[in-house]
């Protein structure tokens, strides 16, 4: 069977996995970026397609202008929109569309620096790892930075080798996105650097070319985000992009702790991302000597991520998909870990290292892909058509106007407003008062909505009893409750679910 034909054939297999639950509502596993990254895309096809005014939902009684990561994705879906109808299906398409030219990507470059069977067996590695599965598929920019990030320093080593501005040209664009869809993927320019020595040496910095690439990637970042800073300062909300020292970055006590290297090491990159069957080649794939300086591009391409672990410790810690880059070199380094291990099998003869050698070839073999499945089965165990949130939001819908603004008792999890197609305010039960409620009607909530099982101590279920008391019951059922912030006698009959 020819190169293609197998990267086809995988490419295949890589889809079939990424449909599941294709079709599904936004929910689950990291269901807020999610939600927000698809309220996104809603506000720019309901509001006016004004690419740099991004709209969440949770901004009170504002438009809800944010403070976000460029948002080429969701305003990608929201065309999509335009020509297809709104439905979550196609933000998921659209991520495995990327996913699947990640691959092709990662084929690309393995075979580039590697050899042809390396960099395939990089890219089978790839298409069946869990968390590439579960967010090759998700409704976030994740894949699309990783697409990105892959092609950049893929047209880069093309120019390197071939000298053609086009390849340059590409590699800016590709690099540029990445950095703009997620800002610590500058990164990138470490691999790149690498490269950029390989070819000119110290000389590189004489190198016009050079500059004008670099320029082009900075400005185009620096302007994006300089730009969505001033939205932050309008609005008042945002990502927590330059939150320095009390949000996900710029802490240096987390890396003191063993907690936190065994949170980001092990338990994800080792367990949920590469899987343990595909971490032990990792560790090896690390020893196997070098065929050529060049290869040496994915150490650099390590160590840069090594860089981002330090300078963001929160984020990594507590984000799963913060670490989505690292498996780019890091089945470059699981696929050379199998080679050597199955090279090593074939010629050692009947010793014990032949036989341990072939063991852990076969291990990881069946290991990767029952793992990865008994892993995404958890994932998108959580994404059920008839999650009760569903429901929920289906009747805030169909009982309240639709520029109506409400308080969601959500602790901050986007996707209630989502579902219920409503701007408004997050609550969290604990912080709720008749004060504060009473405040947010001044500022013009009209309902307060919610799952009863969130208040969860006696005084919260009180609270909650004297708001029913206070305000009329626009809707209820056994797991939820819609109140209209008006007296009881001004409102009809609430409806029961």
């Amino acid at each position: 069977m020819s190169s293609t034909s197998r990267l086809a054939l995988l490419l295949i297999v890589a889809l079939s996995v990424r449909l599941v639950h294709i079709d599904f509502p936004v929910g689950g596993f990291q269901s807020w970026r999610q939600a927000d990254t698809a309220a996104i895309a809603r506000n720019y096809y309901e509001h006016g397609f004004d690419f740099l005014s991004p709209q969440i939902d949770w901004g009170g009684n504002t438009p809800g202008y944010v403070e976000t990561e460029f948002p080429v994705y969701p305003f990608l879906v929201a065309l999509l929109y335009a020509l297809l109808g709104a439905y979550d299906a196609i933000g998921r398409t659209l991520s495995v569309l990327f996913s699947l030219l990640t691959i092709v990507g990662v084929h690309a470059l393995g075979s580039r620096f590697l050899g042809t069977r390396r960099g395939f067996l990089a890219a089978a590695v790839y298409a069946v790892i869990p968390l590439n599965i579960y967010y090759g598929r998700a409704f976030m920019p994740e894949a699309a930075m990783l697409m990105c990030s892959v092609w950049g320093v893929e047209h880069f080593a093309r120019w390197i080798q071939r000298d053609r501005s086009v390849n340059l040209v590409a590699s800016a664009v590709f690099v540029a996105l990445a950095a703009l869809l997620k800002l610590p993927c500058l990164y990138l320019g470490l691999p790149i650097l690498f490269l950029a020595l390989q070819r000119f040496g110290t000389s590189f910095l004489r190198q016009k070319s050079l500059w004008i690439y670099a320029g082009f990637i900075f400005v185009s970042v620096g302007a994006w985000y300089a730009h969505a800073h001033q939205i932050y300062q309008h609005s008042g909300l945002s990502f927590g992009i330059w939150f320095f020292g009390s949000d996900k970055w710029g802490m240096a006590a987390p890396l003191l702790s063993i907690k936190f290297w065994n949170d980001v090491l092990f338990k994800s990159i080792a367990e949920r991302h590469f899987t343990y069957a595909g971490f032990v080649p990792f560790l090896i794939g690390l020893f196997v000597r070098r065929a050529s300086l060049p290869e040496r591009v994915f150490d650099w391409w390590l160590l840069a991520l090594l860089i981002f672990i330090l300078l963001v410790p929160i984020g990594n810690q507590v984000h799963d998909y913060y670490q989505l880059p690292f498996s780019i070199p890091g089945v470059m380094f699981i696929a050379k870990g199998l080679d050597f291990l199955w090279a090593h099998a074939r010629a050692a003869g009947r010793t014990t290292s032949r036989w341990i050698a072939l063991g852990v070839v076969v291990l990881s073999a069946i290991g990767i892909p029952v793992l990865s499945t008994l892993r995404m089965a958890s994932f998108i165990g959580g994404e059920q058509r008839d999650n009760p949130l569903y429901e929920l939001g289906r009747a805030v819908d169909r009982l309240t106007p639709p520029d109506a603004r409400v308080i969601a008792v959500d602790e901050g999890d986007p996707v209630f407003l989502y579902h219920a197609r409503r701007k408004g305010w997050h609550a969290f039960p604990q912080h709720l008062t008749v004060e504060s409620v009473e405040e947010k009607v001044r500022q013009g909530a009209r309902y307060l909505f919610g799952e009863t099982g969130r208040f969860r101590t006696e005084e919260e279920r009180a609270f909650l009893q004297e708001m029913m008391h206070r305000y009329s019951i626009r809707g209820i059922s056994r797991s939820y409750f819609i109140l209209e912030l008006l007296p009881q006698q001004q409102t009809p009959s609430p409806e029961k679910g």
